[in-house]
């Protein structure tokens, strides 16, 4: 049964200036104000989470069909605001007899405890910390317009740490059970290491209460729920991430701890799957919020930290630590990656999350607390509002100076009232609260357009249609200022439908159920859960923007407990109330799964290594390194037994290996002469008749070690001679350049083979532009340089490929902060060939490939990707190289663009670590904030310093047109995700494809690390699929490449990274 209860005729308002208006308190009768007192106990020095805010809670306490609110004061008297219609609040506190006993209050939710019909709210309360009294409370709506208070009664009346309450049915037994976030403060234990997590600790630890019979019980331990005392809890999410009808838990830490994602296993336990899920995730987790943000039937996720976009901000406060540091740090305490920024992640069919902020624009939002994913503008798409602002910011590095400095001289006892007296040295963190458009490809910052770009300090938040006009309104709570009602003016030619549920008893709003809009090409879905952003709940409807769309195919309404309700045709522009009814049709969320294409096969034990060298501990300012290219590998039948062998190199100090294949499996076999080197480290190999002997010789080309001599950097030879390989040691030139890549082609079309070998930097001096070199081959095995050949970049992948179809293979190189490079091969020479302006990139692979289906050979290029810090700045990107402090070694200085202006990457104290001077020069971070790098270095020293501009971050493809190649296409943004390392050719179901990789990790700690790109199938259609629609694994790490090799009844599929084990995958078995 359903029942409109509300049907609007939409009008068009012309005198709007923002999507949202802010009402005065004058006009909605809302004068809430969560203000806060600080003496020399109640502090953010004595409390780390003093100045959060606190929450607010909405929802039809009395059942009119209008929205209430309840807003959470920290230290004075929360308020709880009756709707009467037309956006007028009457407070309603005293008389509905809700009042506190507790001290410190956090977080609200509105919710219906006891099956009644009317909402309860249930308050956390932080207590046992400094002179903070109370326990959570639990205020059960008697239902004529009054509260009391019964969470002793009801098992709810914990006493801790409290952060937020988030009730859903986790068991399935249609009644409400309970997630109690829970955080921890500083103390010796809580910086310890990561297993602390697995011992409970009674005032932090976050828990899960079973509702059994109107009584929770405490089942944390059982269900597996880490409590520990390093759990700093500051949100958290309950969706169905992995699509299979039952509610998971992804929760947010803040600082070192790692976030938690509870997978349900539907037996009454859940299973801690971060690791296996996510790759990347907040460091300094605050609110979240999940919702299908793409439409594709998947629950996504927001977690926000507090990365500013503001160039004095980011100079002025403190980010993520030194990037060696903080990887050996945490990973030797057992904690995962973590980097200080929002985190937008789009859930993958449930396996596993590809982290998109950069790419959407919402990785750098400030001190924000509170996002909300809500179709503001009824266009069918989630747009995300974010609230921003601490009352003060203690990570200002002057006032952390400060300190530190005052400590020195001080007892502890007086270096504790002396901080407390020095609070408002710490600047504002007033900052305006934003707000982004959804759409089909991505976010687009609305800030200052849907709303106004007022500084603020704000914390909790909430949507609702607070005058059932059809579009969110939005109720924020502000520290120390008025609560906020921001009236939406949406579109009113855009059309919704609004949803509100009746289910069994003990869940009467019918928490959990999911609703999946049909209309023309379109399926919208959504999942009723209260809890969401910061210390907050939203109401209990689902709110759907249609756009223009005038006619619903079919609503799909999934029960909790998986019952079926299909509405056909329903009408728009209305709230609808759907009643449960008993059906016989169950959702079936088990999607039918063919046999993979690809089976993981195992066919051999392997795991690359990777040496402890460390090139930022000698080049400090340079943003990515130039070492952990490996691990090498080459391919090739070097026993003529029809089957091709696999060499990988390895890191120094690690010894490569040989697997021979005999076709059936692989030999791992030993070769000595190969192993003497291991010292060296390996970047690229490379199997090929050196000496026109019929058999394979073996070049490995060398990168840097922390040795740095000419021994280990020269490249190496090694001569096959039946079966064994001895090293040469004067058939190649001198090469003490850190080589990427070498490639085989008879481009003199004598009878042998020629090589070029792509060089990358020299040692120790990133940026300085270095030969690479065309070898070529006298007949015998011997080479020489060819000069007449002229290339001086950072070359990242070469590869020699026939593009112009003559029947004789061109060069085609890769290159670092240059353009790519097309040699076509004009009778024996080699001919630079001109491409598209503004091309001048990142550039870190290259092939040829037909994308487009058209007869012809297009160039496919692999770029740093839009995913990254580079891109959040207007090109171009520039590269300043010179001795700038005249200590006889050069720097590099990379610098963003901001209003024509350019600043460096790297913070006050990176740059003076490297150059001490720049310290003295600037005193404090202020002196040093909002300086360009002709500030910094001065105007000169710029003047005469080699520059390198990168123009374009984006991969994609040349098309050859008539031969030439005038015209670069993007390709789709699901490449654009993480640097492409890698295209390997494979044939897939007779399709000739290209299987994508890439990602790095070898960034500086501006970057953080860049691990979104998890594998991914081209066709010559243009045509893509993710790796894991075949049954490969997705990719976390960072893969140097892949390769195929044919065995005797099957083929296999070798997957490369850096530090990782091989992985591998057989395929097109003959049974």
């Amino acid at each position: 049964m359903f029942i409109c209860f509300g049907c609007t005729t939409k009008t068009k308002n012309l005198d709007k200036d923002y999507l949202f208006k802010k009402l005065p308190y004058d006009v909605t009768g809302i004068d809430f104000i969560n203000q806060i007192e600080e003496d020399p106990i109640h502090n953010i020095i004595n409390y780390i989470y003093y100045y959060n805010g606190g929450g607010v809670a909405v929802g039809d306490i009395n059942n009119d069909g209008l929205s209430d609110i309840f807003f959470v004061s920290n230290q004075r008297e929360n308020k709880l605001y009756l709707n009467k219609g037309g956006l007028k609040f009457e407070d309603v506190t005293t008389s509905s007899k809700i009042s506190s006993a507790s001290s410190w209050n956090t977080g609200a939710t509105m919710v219906d405890v006891n099956g009644d019909g009317y909402l309860d709210i249930y308050l956390c309360a932080v207590s046992g910390l400094l002179d903070f009294k109370g326990h959570n409370e639990l205020f059960i709506n008697n239902g004529d317009g009054t509260f009391s208070e019964k969470s002793k009664e009801y098992g709810l009346d914990f006493k801790g740490f409290s952060t937020q309450s988030y009730f859903f049915d986790y068991d399935k037994d249609d009644d409400l059970d309970v997630y109690i976030v829970n955080h921890a403060i500083h103390t010796t234990l809580s910086h310890g290491p990561a297993d602390a997590r697995n011992k409970r600790e009674p005032l932090v630890g976050d828990v899960l209460l079973k509702n059994e019979n109107g009584k929770f019980i405490d089942v944390s331990e059982h269900t597996n729920i880490y409590g520990g005392v390093n759990g700093y809890g500051l949100s958290a999410s309950i969706a169905d991430y992995n699509n299979d009808g039952w509610e998971d838990i992804y929760v947010c830490n803040d600082f070192h701890e790692d976030d938690y994602y509870y997978i349900n296993n539907q037996d009454g336990t859940f299973k801690e799957s971060l690791s296996k899920s996510f790759s990347t995730i907040s460091r300094f987790s605050m609110g979240s919020d999940a919702a299908d943000i793409n439409n594709d039937g998947f629950t996504d996720l927001v977690t926000l930290d507090m990365l500013p976009s503001d160039e004095r901000l980011v100079k002025e406060t403190e980010g993520d630590d030194a990037m060696f540091n903080m990887q050996n740090q945490l990973k030797n305490l057992g904690y995962k990656d973590q980097y200080s920024r929002n985190m937008l992640q789009i859930n993958k069919f449930g396996k596993y999350f590809q982290e998109t902020a950069f790419l959407n624009g919402v990785s750098s939002t400030d001190w924000s607390w509170a996002p909300l994913l809500a179709d503001f503008n009824n266009d069918g798409y989630q747009d995300l509002f974010i609230t921003n602002g601490i009352l003060r910011r203690p990570n200002y590095l002057d006032f952390k100076q400060y300190v530190s400095s005052a400590f020195k001289n001080r007892s502890p006892n007086k270096g504790t009232q002396w901080l407390y007296n020095s609070i408002n040295e710490m600047p504002s963190g007033e900052v305006a609260n934003q707000i982004f458009k959804g759409g089909l490809e991505k976010f687009t910052n609305e800030s200052g357009n849907w709303i106004p770009d007022t500084p603020s300090f704000s914390n909790g938040a909430v949507y609702s249609d607070l005058d059932n006009d059809g579009d969110l309104d939005i109720v924020v709570n502000n520290l120390n200022n008025v609560a906020d009602i921001y009236e939406n003016l949406s579109n009113e030619e855009k059309n919704y439908i609004s949803l509100n549920f009746e289910y069994r008893d003990k869940n009467s709003r019918g928490i959990g159920t999911k609703a999946l809009i049909y209309t023309k090409n379109k399926m919208q879905s959504k999942r009723l859960l209260k809890s969401r952003g910061f210390l907050s709940s939203v109401d209990s409807k689902l709110n759907f923007g249609l756009d223009t769309v005038s006619k619903i195919d079919s609503i799909k309404i999934i029960w909790p407990n998986l019952d079926v309700k299909t509405l056909i045709n329903p009408q728009v522009n209305q709230n609808l109330l759907v009643r449960y009814s008993p059906s016989t049709v169950k959702y079936d969320y088990q999607v039918e799964s063919s046999k993979p294409y690809f089976e993981e096969s195992k066919e051999f034990e392997y795991i690359h290594s990777e040496d402890l060298y460390n090139d930022f501990r000698q080049e400090r300012l340079i943003p990515y390194q130039v070492s952990k290219q490996g691990p090498a590998f080459a391919v090739g039948d070097i026993d003529n037994n029809g089957y091709d062998d696999i060499f990988i190199g390895n890191s120094s100090g690690n010894k490569p290996v040989m697997f021979k294949n005999n076709g059936k499996r692989f030999l791992k076999t030993s070769i000595p002469t190969i192993e003497l080197d291991s010292l060296c480290e390996d970047n690229a190999a490379l199997f090929f008749d050196v000496d026109n002997d019929n058999d394979l010789d073996l070049y490995v080309a060398s990168g840097i070690t922390s040795l740095k001599n000419g021994k280990s950097l020269q490249d190496r030879l090694y001569i096959n001679k039946n079966g064994n390989f001895e090293k040469s040691e004067n058939r190649i030139p001198i090469n003490n350049f850190v080589t990427s890549s070498v490639v085989a082609s008879d481009y003199d079309q004598d009878g042998d083979l020629d090589l070029f070998v792509g060089n990358l930097s020299k040692p120790d001096d990133f940026g300085e532009c270095v030969n690479s070199f065309l070898l070529k081959n006298d007949g015998s095995g011997y080479f020489s340089v060819d000069d007449n050949f002229k290339l001086c970049s950072m070359v990242n992948d070469a590869i020699w490929k026939d593009v112009n179809m003559d029947g004789i293979e061109d060069l085609l190189v890769a290159t670092d902060w240059d353009t790519p490079k097309v040699f076509i091969n004009d009778n024996r020479s080699l001919i630079e060939i001109d491409l598209p302006q503004n091309m001048k990139g990142l550039w870190q692979s290259i092939t040829s490939f037909d994308i487009d289906e058209d007869g012809d050979q297009d160039i496919i290029l692999g770029n740093w990707g839009l995913n990254t810090k580079f891109s959040l700045n207007p090109p171009p990107l520039k590269m300043y190289k010179n001795d700038f402090d005249s200590d006889g070694r050069n720097e590099v200085i990379v610098a963003y663009n901001v209003n024509g202006k350019y600043y460096p990457i790297n913070s006050r104290d990176e740059i003076s670590s490297q150059m001490k001077v720049i310290s003295k020069r600037f005193i404090s971070y202020k002196d040093f904030a909002l300086k360009t790098v002709e500030d910094i270095v001065g105007k000169e020293a710029v003047k005469k310093s080699e520059k390198y501009e990168v123009q374009n971050l984006a991969s994609g493809y040349l098309e050859n047109i008539n031969g030439k190649f005038e015209r670069f296409v993007f390709l789709s943004n699901d490449f654009q995700l993480a640097p492409i390392s890698s295209f390997s050719e494979i044939e897939i179901k007779d399709d000739k494809c290209l299987l994508v990789t890439g990602n790095s990790l070898k960034v500086n700690t501006y970057h953080g690390g860049y691990t979104s790109l998890k594998g991914i199938v081209l066709n010559d259609m243009n045509q893509f699929e993710p790796v894991v629609n075949f049954g490969i694994q997705h990719m976390d790490a960072q893969i140097k490449g892949s390769v195929v090799i044919e065995m005797k009844n099957r083929k296999v599929l070798f997957i490369l990274a850096n530090n990782d084990t091989i992985k591998s995958y057989s395929y097109d078995s003959i049974e």
